[in-house]
């Protein structure tokens, strides 16, 4: 008997197989539609994510038809409406990349009081990247979701609450703290649905919300609509930023993951004390027992994004892999720096009206300094932050993770390593948020109390060691020259 992980993601769903090893057997993945609409919102068609994890679902059981269980991940923040009869969508999902509550986050944060308040509890800034304000936006738009939210014939939930709660055959409500913590609706130190931040996106305090669970912990069970002859119990939910951390065994204070992928995910561990920090989210990573962990989070939109800009905008690159390979083609960027600040610059900077610049060209200078540039500023944006973090918290970063998308590229991993002057860690397999799901099960099914038995189940990891490098530190510090001369003034 093997296991089952389910990943739905921002563009697609994915399911992995698993044998009693854990070792991947085989990867099914299909992506679903982004649906822009002309005011420029961001949604998915529920119906189709669904539908795709059932035909995926065919195909995973019949290599595998008998899992001990199935866990899931899913993007974190997007959320669904549905009918609690049927489990239905009765509007598209509504996508954390959505900007349709920002009127109300604006109203927020000019009131300092009620932001401090949200940010106490949360450890969230009023921001529409998160769940409430877009429900407020829905409740204030459309009248018959808010008559069927206020009696309770239609239900809210992020998407692991929607696949669940279909899956069962609209017999579980639930959802994990992850998932909860990412609404601004949910006390992240006293783990439960908060009336006073309900009250402050309008939402009737009456009104049921899920039934929130540990990540590792039993969910429901189904037969995927007829994909196995009996019901598969569902086991081990989280957030998909919070199942790499997890995955990626970042269980002591410092430990950081960094995910890389359209945008960047910084997360490290800062232990069970819920600590505010300007520069950052706090997260709740992970539970254990009755305690909360936390992590110290930094998002940025803007990392593969400003590699695939170099190809489908510039067009100096045929394919993102190239950016290693040119980038080698000079020694430096000899000068040149792009400040990526393709939506404004981020922490620790705070300038959301800052554009992104190219600085230092000159006569002699060819596409390779400008393709090295651009890859330089990504590693130099998740550089910089951790700098701030290890200067105002005293943070030691003693063990880094980095996966995703841009774990291909060395020449990318090596600038981190080297102006970290710290090794930097690679796991072998892409699919880490399906992972740590899947370790979170397990840590149910076995009945695992302490967190060091779970290395047991450790990726293997490629290792990136620091190396002296005058070149690059002089290009970084330039880069934050440029930041601060022109920027923050």
């Amino acid at each position: 008997m093997g296991y089952i992980s389910i990943d739905s993601s921002t563009s697609s769903t994915t399911i992995l197989v698993f044998d009693d090893k854990l070792k991947i057997k085989k990867k099914f993945q299909k992506e679903h539609k982004q649906i822009f609409t002309p005011e420029g919102y961001v949604e998915h068609d529920l119906n189709e994510i669904y539908q795709n994890l059932i035909d995926l679902m065919r195909l995973a059981s019949q290599l595998e038809s008998n899992p001990k269980f199935i866990s899931l991940t899913n993007q974190r923040e997007t959320f669904a409406l549905f009918d609690k009869e049927t489990g239905r969508p009765v509007h598209n999902a509504i996508v954390w990349q959505c900007t349709r509550g920002q009127k109300y986050c604006d109203e927020i944060i000019n009131n300092p009081s009620i932001s401090n308040r949200i940010t106490q509890k949360t450890g969230l800034k009023a921001n529409s990247f998160f769940s409430a304000s877009k429900l407020q936006w829905v409740l204030n738009n459309k009248p018959k979701i808010k008559k069927g939210f206020d009696n309770g014939s239609i239900l809210f939930g992020t998407i692991d609450t929607y696949l669940i709660y279909r899956l069962t055959n609209c017999q579980n409500y639930t959802t994990d703290t992850t998932n909860a913590s990412r609404t601004l609706l949910f006390n992240c130190i006293e783990n439960k649905w908060d009336g006073d931040l309900m009250s402050i996106f309008e939402i009737t305090k009456s009104v049921p919300l899920p039934i929130v669970k540990s990540s590792s912990d039993h969910f429901g069970d189904s037969d995927f609509d007829k994909c196995f002859s009996k019901k598969i119990p569902i086991i081990g939910v989280v957030g998909d930023a919070q199942g790499s951390f997890f995955g990626n065994f970042c269980f002591s204070e410092g430990d950081t993951k960094i995910t890389t992928g359209t945008g960047f995910n910084i997360q490290t561990n800062i232990g069970k004390k819920f600590t505010i920090d300007k520069n950052s989210f706090t997260s709740l990573a992970y539970t254990k027992g009755n305690e909360n962990y936390y992590s110290l989070e930094c998002l940025s939109s803007f990392a593969g994004a400003t590699i695939s800009w170099l190809k489908n905008n510039l067009r100096i690159i045929d394919n993102p892999n190239e950016s290693e390979e040119l980038s080698k083609k000079v020694n430096s960027s000899e000068g040149v720096y792009l400040i990526p600040a393709f939506t404004g610059l981020g922490p620790p900077f705070w300038k959301p009206k800052a554009r992104a610049s190219f600085f230092g060209i000159n006569a002699s200078t060819n596409k390779y300094h400008i393709i090295r540039a651009s890859l330089e500023s990504v590693a130099f944006q998740m550089v910089v932050y951790m700098e701030s973090l290890k200067n105002s918290k005293n943070i030691n970063f003693h063990n880094i993770v980095v996966d995703g998308g841009m774990v291909k590229n060395d020449l990318f991993l090596q600038i981190i390593a080297d102006l970290l002057r710290t090794e930097i860690k690679v796991p072998i397999i892409e699919e880490m948020s399906s992972y740590g799901s899947l370790l979170m099960g397990i840590q149910k099914n076995q009945q695992i109390g302490d967190l060091e038995e779970l290395k047991n189940f450790k990726i293997d990891q490629k290792v990136i060691k620091p190396q002296l490098n005058s070149r690059i530190n002089g290009s970084y510090d330039g880069w934050k020259d440029t930041i601060y001369k022109h920027f923050m003034r």
